[in-house]
């Protein structure tokens, strides 16, 4: 069995952690765009609803 220096192998795992974490932030890129669609989304209603009672307030 080959034995694998232990500096190799700690980069190894660093770098294996360091693509988890990467992924992580990829996802959660992904949601805060969805997020802000969802608030661009929401402040169109917003502008509608508030255009819709101030005509039927005149």
């Amino acid at each position: 069995m080959k034995h694998e220096n232990p500096e190799t192998k700690l980069i190894r795992e660093q770098n294996q952690y360091i693509r988890i974490l990467e992924e992580q932030l990829d996802g959660c890129k992904e949601q805060l765009k969805a997020q802000e669609l969802l608030i661009e989304e929401q402040d169109k209603a917003l502008a509608l609803f508030a255009e819709a009672f101030r005509e039927e307030g005149e």
